[in-house]
């Protein structure tokens, strides 16, 4: 079965395609009732740690590091990506984001790992 995965902005308009449009940010959109945006769930533990997201922002962390230190997060605790397996598993997914241009976010990333569970079926979410 070939799973897809998809990157939008928050607001953008809701499509048929979508599938299961899951929101994963660690914090929800200003001003705006989570029902009011179109998204069938929320999703923040998938998102990396405040420490982590504020050491790229602030400069602290390259874009290389940032992503060997939020793999090594989702490794120590896998099961913050059981609720985004699960729906990937049942059809399409759309992993929402605040940020205005998702596909140049830790999101990609994210997607990455799915995308590399689903293939190859690693949903033993025990850590190593």
């Amino acid at each position: 079965m070939k799973h897809e995965i998809a990157i939008k902005w928050i607001y953008a308009a809701k499509e048929d395609q979508d599938g299961t449009r899951i929101l994963v940010d660690p914090v929800s959109p200003h001003s705006r009732e989570l029902h009011d945006l179109n998204i069938d769930s929320w999703c923040q533990h998938a998102a990396p740690s405040s420490g982590l997201k504020r050491q790229l922002v602030k400069g602290e962390l390259d874009w290389k590091s940032f992503t060997q230190a939020y793999r090594e997060e989702i490794h120590l605790q896998p099961q913050k990506l059981t609720q985004l397996l699960d729906a990937a598993s049942q059809g399409k997914l759309t992993l929402l984001t605040v940020e205005r241009e998702p596909e140049h976010t830790w999101l990609a990333l994210l997607k990455d790992l799915l995308e590399t569970r689903l293939k190859s079926n690693m949903f033993n979410l025990s850590p190593e």
